[in-house]
């Protein structure tokens, strides 16, 4: 028989067809010497049949692609005689005869910590060119390595070492966590543990294969890493709009006092607060006709104002139109490159949620919704999206999660300080792993990490072309000039490629590519992602506090439900602790922060900043009057037991009544006050006009805040928070083996 070329084999396979390699009779046959083409019969046999079932899989089809012929080059200095003549075949000798090179041992004392010591989390890129909110302690730690290339068991022990407090020596972040979170190289598909056992990622599979891993290798999985690709989308009003045009129209009645031609400010004033409506919620664009018309009645205002009033209303006009032209921006379209990544709905800068303020405290200025998003299309899956357990993103496709938060003045942290407070972290992608029934399960059983699963691709095919390039000497020569051991070898080496080849067909056909999955990044991480993007924008704009909105002055309140605790699990009660169950059933207070509050308190322990009760305002303090709307216990039987429970808080007390007091909004002056409120109940669906009040607070009176855990940072913590910070939190791991609120409930 002729001499069977692997590669019209692999061609055959590749077609779908059961090629049988016959019997060699001038080589030994025995079914357990892998040496012998007897021994390649019955495993020919099984790699055809699962070939046949995965070649149309893309990873598989890629593993199989035709081998580029590797042409033999002469050496002129090397010549080695066979017959009479310096031949190919002479050189394919030579490369038969010559010893193979072993596998170089690790390298010691390699390490390059030096390139990132000094600009920590940039991926070695410096300040300048790096994620401008979080990066990679991995890289860092890979970087330490004392080695370039190592046994896969060698790279496994080291990132189990990183996973301790090992905090940035020197410069602005000092004393800053390194710890290399067993979370970010699950994301990367590096490294999957089981508590400290290696149970999936590149490395386990490297591992098993008794395989040496460079250095390279692992800094590009790392910067191909989910995370990179997470980007911001920043949705935020100025100010409080609604007080734009209500601040004009009071302005404007006390600028034409006793002016003729009154008529003309009263509908200038209507249509102000028509404006205000508008602005109160800040989801759509201005009417064009009403801007019209309040421009028309300033016009004839100014016609009949005395000479010396003209240049203040003037500039009265300037300042509407300013306004305006301000609050209409947020109408601008939205470009997004990637088609995968469109908005869902109005693709334009105006808040979406801005009126649900269940969820939200109101009363705030520069209210702002930050969605958090994975740019482009999510590798490895045939939508280029992720799935989602419940009704989907609130955004845009491949949106992680989102937070919503404004802020106030605070004359309590000094003159012309500022105090972020933050309502809402929701992200819909990972909230199912923490359901219970299908959402749970759904999320489990999608999710499957599609990044960085072509390495493994890469390491197998490599391999194969490796074995190749061994055979291809015994192919230059050809069957005729081989010895007996010579075509032994050649049995060994075919041997060796279809036993790769099974391996290769059973690691990379797990299943066709799916529709879409749930393994985004930041799967437990997020609420520590969103803090720190939050504590960035406060460092850009020298805002000194944040605050988390207790959910027990804010949900409990609004929407209570006895039944559920997952707010007060994130959020936390007053003083930030969580709540637990106790063995008879009943509601307590935990020990525990609750999650929220914890992160906060992380960060702030790490970058010197201060964490403690601190008075958070409810309103502007510096607006005198407030428009407030009450929540009674009389009119909520689960409120009143949630304030019984200590679950839930109010503003006073009368008789057996306990009354929260919530700001909606705070103006210069009751008229303004008065608009506003008009404002509010021509836009709120309570329009009970005796649930609200207007009250007059100095900015002094103690009921302008409220105390809850704040993060406090000076000048000098501020500039630490513009530097970039470490991805992930603490607590990591695998998230179908943890659930981060089992222990609190």
């Amino acid at each position: 028989m002729s001499f069977i070329k692997p590669d019209s084999y692999i061609t055959q396979l590749q077609q779908g067809k059961t090629p049988i390699p016959k019997k060699d009779t001038t080589v030994v046959s025995d079914d357990n010497d892998p040496s012998a083409v007897g021994g390649l019969l019955a495993l020919g046999a099984s790699i055809v049949g699962a070939t046949a079932i995965g070649r149309r899989i893309p990873a598989v089809r890629n593993y199989f692609k035709p081998q580029v012929k590797k042409t033999l080059q002469f050496s002129p200095n090397k010549t080695t005689v066979l017959g009479d003549s310096t031949t190919a075949t002479g050189q394919a000798s030579e490369l038969i005869t010559s010893p193979s090179k072993a596998l170089v041992p690790a390298v010691v004392n390699k390490s390059k910590y030096s390139q990132v010591r000094d600009i920590p989390f940039t991926q070695g890129q410096g300040y300048k060119k790096q994620n401008p909110i979080v990066g990679s302690a991995a890289y860092d730690w890979t970087m330490e390595a004392p080695f370039e290339k190592a046994p896969a068991k060698d790279w496994i022990r080291w990132f189990q070492r990183g996973n301790s407090e090992h905090p940035v020596p020197t410069g602005p972040l000092a004393g800053v966590s390194r710890r290399v979170i067993p979370e970010e190289l699950d994301e990367i598909n590096l490294l999957k543990l089981d508590g400290n056992k290696p149970v999936g990622g590149y490395l386990k599979f490297a591992e098993d294969r008794n395989m040496a891993v460079d250095r390279e290798t692992i800094l590009k999985m790392i910067t191909r890493a989910p995370i990179n690709n997470v980007n911001v989308l920043r949705l935020r009003t100025r100010g409080a709009p609604e007080n734009f045009f209500t601040e004009i129209a009071d302005d404007l009645r006390a600028a034409t006092v006793g002016f003729p031609g009154n008529t003309a400010v009263e509908k200038a004033t209507v249509g102000l607060t028509r404006l205000a409506s508008t602005t109160y919620n800040s989801s759509r664009s201005l009417g064009r006709n009403t801007i019209d018309d309040v421009q028309k009645q300033f016009l004839d205002i100014g016609k009949n104002a005395p000479e010396a009033q003209q240049g203040p209303l003037r500039e009265l006009f300037k300042k509407f139109n300013q306004k305006v032209g301000e609050y209409d921006k947020l109408g601008k379209k939205i470009e997004m490159a990637d088609e995968a990544n469109r908005f869902q709905k109005d693709p334009n800068y105006f808040p979406k949620y801005k009126s649900q303020g269940t969820y939200a405290m109101r009363g705030g200025e520069n209210y702002t919704e930050d969605v958090v998003y994975f740019k482009g299309r999510v590798p490895n899956t045939k939508s280029g999206q992720f799935e989602y357990g419940g009704a989907g993103p609130h955004y845009i496709k491949n949106e992680i999660g989102f937070i919503r938060y404004d802020d106030l003045p605070n004359p309590k942290l000094g003159a012309n300080a500022r105090h972020v407070r933050v309502s809402e972290l929701q992200t819909d992608l990972h909230s199912p792993q923490f359901d219970r029934g299908g959402a749970r399960t759904n999320y489990f059983k999608n999710k499957v990490n599609t990044f960085n699963t072509n390495i493994q691709e890469d390491v197998l095919r490599r391999e194969r072309t490796e074995l190749f390039e061994k055979l291809e000497p015994f192919r230059e020569i050809g069957r005729g000039s081989l010895t007996r051991e010579q075509q032994q070898q050649v049995a060994k080496l075919t041997y060796q490629i279809n036993q790769l080849d099974s391996q290769a067909v059973t690691s990379l056909s797990k299943g066709e590519l799916p529709y879409g999955t749930t393994a985004g990044p930041l799967s437990r991480s997020f609420p520590d992602f969103a803090m720190k993007n939050i504590l960035r924008d406060m460092a850009e704009r020298n805002i000194n506090a944040l605050s988390i909105v207790p959910s027990s002055m804010n949900k409990a309140i609004k929407m209570p439900n006895v039944r559920q605790m997952g707010d007060e699990l994130n959020y936390g009660l007053m003083n930030g602790k969580a709540i637990r169950r106790t063995a008879d059933g009943k509601v307590k207070e935990s020990s525990d922060l609750a999650t929220n509050p914890k992160v906060l308190k992380r960060i702030a322990k790490q970058y010197g900043a201060k964490f403690e009760m601190f008075d958070m305002p409810k309103s502007n303090p510096l607006k005198e009057f407030k428009v407030i709307r009450k929540y009674s216990t009389k009119d909520n039987s689960d409120y009143a037991q949630m304030v019984k429970e200590g679950r839930a808080t109010y503003t006073r007390k009368t008789g057996d009544e306990y009354i929260f007091d919530d700001h909606l909004g705070a103006a210069r002056t009751e008229r303004e006050a008065e608009d506003l409120l008009e404002v509010i109940l021509d836009v709120s669906s309570d329009s009970a006009r005796s649930n609200y009040t207007i009250t007059r607070m100095i900015p002094s009176n103690p009921d302008n805040y409220v105390k809850v855990p704040t993060l406090i940072a000076d000048n000098e913590v501020l500039k630490k928070f513009l530097l970039p910070m470490k991805a992930y939190m603490k607590t990591g791991g695998l998230v179908d083996k943890v659930n981060i609120f089992k222990s609190l409930i």
